[in-house]
């Protein structure tokens, strides 16, 4: 008789442990992927150079290369970003803080990386929501790189070395 209750218990058992994983899973997952996102915004940004490029001591096509970057190397961006067409990105290359054009960066299968210039005083935020702390104010007319990361509104973003969020609608791409 013993026989008979415990085999029902342990079916109790195994289906109370599957509803407990099939009810859990979900929070878990609703927890770990605000955090995961915000730490892809703050992680720094590497990109890969898709022609030989030249490296700039300044962001201006006239200025003399102070180096050549190989075709296929992965650099660090610093966080700079100067508009223009096509504009030109910070980079660590050779121990030295250097400007590539964007159009020979890549940080996904396309070539260029891509950058917003802010059209008003704009917060760079913590966190991709409206009550959270602001990390710096990046002003009117300055270009952010974008990750590529978007989340309710808000684009990862890195302006010169800080990664946070920023309100799409503040930015003219």
């Amino acid at each position: 008789m013993l026989t008979r209750f415990v085999l029902p218990a342990r079916s109790v058992a195994r289906g109370g442990l599957r509803l407990f994983c099939a009810l859990a899973l979900p929070l878990v997952i609703a927890v770990v992927a605000p955090i995961a996102q915000n730490a892809s915004a703050k992680a720094p940004q590497l990109a890969t150079t898709v022609l030989n490029a030249e490296a700039l001591l300044v962001p201006d096509y006239d200025a003399a290369p102070v180096a050549v970057i190989p075709q296929g190397t992965e650099v660090e961006l610093t966080g700079g970003a100067a508009p223009g067409f096509p504009g030109f990105l910070g980079v660590y290359y050779d121990g030295e803080t250097d400007w590539v054009p964007a159009q020979y960066l890549t940080r996904g299968v396309r070539p260029g990386t891509d950058t917003g210039i802010t059209v008003a005083d704009t917060p760079l935020l913590d966190a991709p929501m409206r009550d959270t702390s602001v990390l710096e104010i990046v002003p009117e007319g300055q270009a952010v790189i974008l990750t590529g990361a978007r989340v309710d509104g808000y684009d990862a973003a890195s302006h010169e070395g800080t990664g946070g969020w920023i309100n799409e609608r503040v930015l003219s791409r």
